[in-house]
């Protein structure tokens, strides 16, 4: 009796480890390479973030209001944005989608894209147990 106790503990154990793992992959945010912005769902520019050779700005103007978003090498942010609330410039900098910038009275979105890693669409685990 005390074997087969001692078999379900591995195996409660194994799980929580192999449980463990897997989160700790799907939460792990490789910086992006590619930031694109887009504002009222059209997309206005691809920047590379590996490319970039100095911090520049570049606005963008629409009808609902004026965004300033500053580019440094693997990182972007809103700078500067005169929507009432401010929330997109709080955000900061980000280069991953852990963290999309969004600017939501101006309708723009920034989303990062690693070109070099294929898109993933699910993850799937399989787990065989014997206890015999």
């Amino acid at each position: 009796m005390r074997l087969k106790s001692n078999n379900f503990w591995f195996v409660v154990l194994g799980m929580v480890l192999l449980v463990s793992i897997v989160i700790n992959l799907l939460l792990r945010h490789p910086p992006a390479e590619l930031a694109r912005i887009y504002q009222n769902n059209v997309l206005i520019k691809v920047v590379d973030l590996t490319a970039v050779s100095g911090p520049f700005l570049f606005t963008a103007h629409s009808d609902l209001g004026t965004n300033v978003i500053s580019v440094e090498r693997g990182r972007i942010s809103i700078l500067s944005a005169d929507c009432p609330d401010g929330a997109c410039v709080r955000q900061g900098w980000s280069n991953n989608n852990a963290r999309p910038i969004v600017c939501l009275p101006h309708r723009i979105v920034i989303q990062f894209e690693n070109a070099s890693l294929p898109e993933v669409d699910a993850v799937v685990v399989s787990i065989e147990i014997d206890c015999t």
